[in-house]
């Protein structure tokens, strides 16, 4: 019989939950960065004293399962009297934290009355962490130490005391001291909140109160996912999918295979088959595939109920040693991200099979740039990166949204015009979306977007992140596949360039010279010519498409689409 009755048991929850969303408010209050204060790329998290998740903050999906396993890491490295009160760990080696070392974890024990109690963390991507690429993203690395500075649980702080010979060899060794700096105060200060707002709740209930009802949180929520998935039909579904290359061998293809199988109330994700770690960058960690395959189980079970422990543990990811998704060291792993994107998509296309009614179709593939001056003769330095907007996929029942960020990401926000243009020598000239290609279906996928700008200054270098242009993403259903990015130089001059593939240290751009990225849309679902005619005349009433472009992809008859009552396209 339980010992915690449940009304104080759900407030012991909630209480938790708040204090993530704390954190999370704290570290967009106080940060440097774009990157954090407006995209939010980061991940916020409370964990108990045995490194199991308790509650999170509402950022990247992606990262949030990523910090628990590291935290547990640096518990098997310090053991469990190997902390102090005021520590302040940092860790970014990939194959412990899952993404790539510009992700930097930092994490902060939690003591009550001398004892621990749990640990406070945040991931979040610094502006600079010293490798071959301004920013990070590195697309041509062939191992991690050409990928910036690796802290591998490494105390900033030792009881309270900062490590002054540590702090300022970090700043010494990235391009971008201030906002580095700035970021990593802001991470402690999330932190501290968190570990304070988690003291309250213990000095209200008493520590061993808490840590009986979180554990009993932990064991409801595996509980009901468990029965989740035992609604789900027993059976084994394999997909595979390739990218256009790995940045290094361009010529090469890498290969990704997953198989699912639901057994009862669990879901066993096996990726035998993948091709072995790639050359250059593009290589995931298995932490990290694990945290992203527990992202889709928990969006397409239970997506409203705040993520804990439990709800991974009817989970079991395994994979062949030093592959694509569970690479080891040294592999590079600074561009992980575009195989982030398949490993959600392809295990939700698996999936489809046995729950079609849950699985959405592809999202774009991601697409980010940089745009940086580093040489200070040329003026003021600077690094301004950021992941761009694209389609949704089709849901089973709707059209996917436009303008949203690819699902590894969550639905993150771009930096807002004002905000680029008084920080940066750029100027946006054009944000729109983007009608260039649709993934067509019974429901279209969402569109992506066109985002051009003007160079104010001279020496700027552009590096952009794309992928999937030669293999893209797909429809489910029998709907249309995603769209492919582009980038375009001087749109409309004489000088106009198109940059098909991804490109590092280009340029350098020149005032008044433009850049336009158009982002890809989402795949459709369902067979096109089941789509409803009011929704393919709003299309054409929204200027997406036109008459002769709706005819040929929807097969419609054109005199039945323009007769419309009381109505005129």
């Amino acid at each position: 019989m339980s010992r915690i009755d449940p009304i104080t048991r759900q407030v012991i929850r909630n209480a938790a939950r708040a204090a993530a969303l704390e954190m999370q408010t704290t570290l967009i209050k106080t940060a440097h960065s774009p990157l954090i204060y407006e995209v939010q790329d980061f991940g916020v998290v409370m964990t108990n004293r045995l490194g199991q998740l308790i509650s999170e903050g509402s950022a990247l999906a992606g990262f949030l399962a990523c910090l628990p396993p590291t935290i547990q890491s640096g518990i098997r490295k310090f053991g469990k009297d190997g902390f102090r009160e005021g520590d302040v760990i940092l860790a970014n080696e990939p194959y412990d934290t899952g993404t790539h070392i510009s992700d930097v974890a930092l994490y902060v024990p939690v003591f009550f009355d001398g004892e621990l109690v749990g640990f406070t963390s945040v991931m979040a991507h610094w502006a600079d962490i010293g490798g071959t690429a301004p920013g990070g993203w590195c697309p041509t690395t062939t191992d991690v130490h050409q990928e910036g500075l690796i802290f591998s649980h490494d105390k900033l702080y030792d009881g309270g005391k900062r490590n002054e010979v540590f702090y300022h060899f970090i700043l010494n060794n990235v391009r971008q001291p201030a906002a580095v700096g700035g970021d990593l105060n802001a991470k402690i200060a999330a932190c501290q909140i968190g570990a304070r707002r988690y003291q309250e709740i213990c000095t209200r209930y008493g520590a061993d109160y808490v840590e009986t009802a979180l554990h009993e949180v932990l064991a409801q929520s595996e509980k009901r996912m468990r029965s989740e998935i035992a609604g789900f039909p027993n059976g084994t579904w394999s997909e595979e999918a390739y990218m256009d290359n790995d940045g290094v061998r361009l010529d090469h293809r890498c290969k990704i295979v997953v198989t699912v199988a639901v057994d009862d109330d669990t879901l066993k994700v096996d990726f035998a088959g993948s091709d072995l770690a790639a050359t250059g960058p593009i290589n995931h960690p298995l932490a990290g595939t694990a945290a992203l395959c527990g992202s889709v189980m928990k969006y397409l079970t239970m997506p409203f109920d705040p993520t804990n422990d439990g709800h991974l543990r009817p989970l079991v990811v395994t994979a062949p040693q030093n592959t694509i998704v569970s690479a080891e060291y040294p592999a590079p792993c600074d561009s992980y991200g575009y195989v982030a994107e398949v490993i959600v998509h392809l295990l939700i296309r698996a999936l489809s099979k046995a729950i079609p009614d849950r699985c959405p179709a592809a999202t774009y593939q991601m697409y980010a740039f940089y745009l940086s001056r580093t040489d200070p003769r040329y003026g003021d330095t600077f690094i301004y990166g950021e992941p761009v907007d694209g389609g949704g996929g089709a849901f089973p029942h709707d059209d996917g949204p436009s303008g949203i960020m690819f699902v590894g990401n969550g639905d993150a926000p771009n930096v807002p015009v004002e905000i680029v243009e008084s920080r940066y020598p750029v100027r946006v000239t054009r944000y729109t979306f983007n009608p260039e290609n649709c993934g067509y279906g019974k429901y279209r996928g969402g569109y992506g977007v066109i985002r051009d700008y003007e160079m104010l200054e001279d020496h700027i270098m552009l590096q952009t992140s794309t992928e999937n242009n030669q293999n893209p993403l797909w429809g489910l259903a029998g709907g249309g596949q995603t769209g492919v990015a582009r980038t375009i130089l001087n749109a409309g001059t004489d000088s106009e360039k198109h940059l098909v593939d991804r490109v590092s240290d280009f340029g350098p751009l020149m005032k008044g010279d433009t850049l336009s990225i158009r982002t890809a849309n989402g795949g459709g679902w369902g067979n096109p010519t089941e789509r409803e005619l009011d929704r393919i005349r709003d299309d054409i009433k929204a200027g997406f498409i036109d008459v002769d472009e709706a005819v040929d992809a929807y097969g419609v008859d054109r005199k039945a689409l323009l007769t419309v009552p009381d109505s005129t396209i």
